[in-house]
């Protein structure tokens, strides 16, 4: 195994992220703020102090672009200094948080694109490099250095698992409680 696969094992150990988020987040309308805001050929420009939400998904931006195709919305970008994103994945799973100059979000590709300065963390790991691609569907994690701030080398902080704690997805699902309460 080369180096860089034992990085991207690495990466998708210690940071269990998955785009697809909380199962209702899709079905919640999406609320946008921002100083200016134009619409034209399936595009929605937002611009100045932006703030979009949908259920768990957070982004804030300097200019944030919306490409729809037939209604629905395919891909998020936003950009910024910097821009940021946040979603919980899972209910029994803290909040993934990221930061970049450019953050692209493809829901149909399941990915995030993070470029320049890019930073993304989770359940107390972290990892910041010029480039960032989280692939949810590939289960994928691929980071560039390329940052003149960072020496053009990816920095990792990887917060170890507590002894005697199971990840979430080995966890046995609680028994139902059958006692009635007095």
């Amino acid at each position: 195994m080369n180096l860089s696969s034992k990085l991207q094992l690495l990466c998708l150990l210690a940071m269990p992220l998955t785009v697809s988020a909380l199962p209702n987040d899709r079905s919640q309308p999406i609320n946008l703020s921002s100083d200016k805001a134009t619409y034209e050929n399936n595009q929605g420009i937002y611009t100045g102090n932006v703030n979009m939400s949908q259920g768990s998904l957070k982004i804030r931006a300097d200019k944030l672009i919306i490409v729809e195709d037939d209604r629905k919305v395919q891909k998020v970008i936003a950009h910024g200094s910097p821009a940021y994103f946040e979603q919980q994945p899972r209910a029994e799973e803290g909040v993934v948080s990221a930061s970049a100059r450019l953050i692209e979000y493809s829901l149909s590709d399941e990915e995030i694109l993070l470029q320049k300065d890019a930073t993304i963390r989770h359940q107390g790991s972290k990892i910041s490099g010029d480039r960032i691609v989280y692939s949810g569907r590939k289960q994928l994690v691929v980071a560039d250095g390329g940052s003149r701030s960072l020496d053009g080398r990816v920095q990792m902080t990887l917060k170890p698992q507590q002894p005697g704690t199971e990840s979430p997805e080995t966890e046995p699902a609680p028994e139902p409680d059958t006692e009635s309460t007095p």
